[in-house]
């Protein structure tokens, strides 16, 4: 085992090697018996070799049950950083401040509250407040290689806690955060999209988005680059924690969920905030994690955001559809011009090239003759008309897309006889000239 009682005080090996004592004198003051156990009370000696890192061992017996699963956790942990210990124990006694005051809250060390019953998994520290348990885990230490990994360990550990009846709450290092606000993103990893949480104040924002009725999504109107467009958005929430001198500072970060792939993303409702340890972990039926006046001011403040970007959004469009109808009417007064300008000047000889650019400009696949004899009157040939009000020069169109036909630029599609006749274009424009 990695800890004993010394001079009194709960410590691990690695402290007392940190506090720059060598081993050598450490076993000094284990065979005058300086170590003892912290579960049993047992006299512990200090050992060290080749085949085991040093640790205590009880001098006369077996390692007691306690011990042993002391053991189980402090291997469980073995991954994180040496923030962990510190962020663990800070909360840890600003819980039992907290257990004085409020005599049906029960804190402890989660080996300790559960080491009896030899749990396959612990979380760090267990609140039991009237009949509700927390189970409290701090999270160091990930990397890139580490995350698949610890991604499935959390699911594991969290499905443990949930069937043993806790209710999972997980603290992340504030070194892991990855917040891009300008884009409404927090880049996570994946053990952290496992271990967000949804909370009373999740719920209470999902309730308001979900109210919000709008032309566009919500990531669409923030301009957010998302995987899909869910048909309901839900929002979790994470929680980073970092240590500043002698206090601990939390950040809440809450999110709408978006795909479950890799590389793992979310959208950013705002940027969060910071609250205090006694704040967030003011405890009713369980920790409260959150300001509700802080949160009530963001929500109010998204909803105008929201309101703002839909006014952005109209006004963009109506500039769009007052562009279009400019350049519609620019159009329409152009040809008037031509057509007073060059009225009866596009001749029979010029219709080829006349249709040609027709071809090039137009998007559709399909052309009609009616379309055509249209864009030629307006662009200068005769509109003199039969009785029946089709164009004079509607054969000879017919007979220049015949020939267009033969060129096998155009198809003939479907010939309406004294009607229309339609064509299938099937060269296009690219640049200045006519390719397949």
């Amino acid at each position: 085992m990695q800890e004993a009682i010394y001079e009194g005080k709960n410590i691990t090996l690695s402290v007392l090697l940190d506090g720059k004592r060598e081993i050598r004198e450490l076993k000094k003051s284990s065979a005058k018996g300086a170590f003892s156990c912290p579960y049993c009370n047992e006299t512990l000696i200090l050992k060290s070799g080749n085949n085991r890192i040093q640790h205590f061992s009880h001098r006369h017996s077996e390692s007691c049950e306690l011990s042993i699963e002391s053991e189980r956790y402090h291997k469980q942990v073995e991954r994180e950083s040496k923030q962990h210990s510190v962020i663990k124990n800070f909360i840890y006694d600003e819980l039992k401040m907290q257990q004085k005051l409020k005599k049906e809250l029960e804190v402890e060390y989660g080996y300790l509250a559960k080491g009896a019953e030899k749990w396959s998994f612990y979380p760090d520290i267990i609140v039991k407040n009237i009949d509700k348990e927390i189970a409290i885990t701090v999270l160091t230490n990930v990397t890139q290689n580490r995350d698949g990994k610890l991604a499935s360990q959390i699911i594991k550990r969290n499905t443990y806690f949930n069937e043993k009846g806790l209710i999972p709450i997980w603290f992340i290092e504030n070194t892991e955060q990855s917040l891009d606000l300008d884009r409404h993103v927090i880049h996570l990893w994946e053990a952290e999209l496992n271990l967000a949480m949804k909370t009373p104040e999740d719920l209470m924002w999902e309730t308001l988005l979900n109210e919000i009725t709008c032309d566009q999504s919500l990531f669409e109107l923030f301009d957010y680059h998302h995987q899909n467009t869910p048909d309901s958005y839900k929002v979790r929430s994470l929680y980073y924690i970092q240590s500043k001198e002698d206090s601990i500072q939390f950040s809440v970060r809450r999110f709408i969920e978006d795909g479950q792939k890799s590389p793992f993303r979310a959208f950013a409702l705002n940027e969060g905030y910071e609250i205090s340890l006694s704040t967030a972990l003011l405890t009713t039926q369980t920790l409260q994690l959150s300001d509700p006046q802080i949160e009530m001011q963001l929500r109010d403040s998204f909803l105008q955001a929201v309101q703002q970007k839909e006014k952005e959004h109209m006004a963009k469009q109506k500039e769009i559809e007052d562009a279009s109808s400019t350049e519609l009417l620019n159009k329409r007064h152009d040809s008037s011009k031509r057509r007073d300008s060059s009225k009866n000047s596009l001749t029979k000889s010029h219709f080829r090239t006349a249709i040609l650019e027709y071809i090039k400009a137009c998007s559709a696949r399909l052309i009609n003759t009616d379309d055509v004899t249209e864009y030629l009157v307006a662009n200068g040939a005769s509109n003199e008309r039969y009785n029946t009000r089709r164009y004079k020069i509607y054969p000879d169109v017919c007979a220049c897309l015949d020939q267009l036909a033969v060129e096998n630029i155009i198809e003939l599609s479907s010939k309406g006889g004294q009607r229309n006749r339609t064509y299938a274009v099937k060269k296009y424009k690219t640049h200045n000239t006519l390719v397949s």
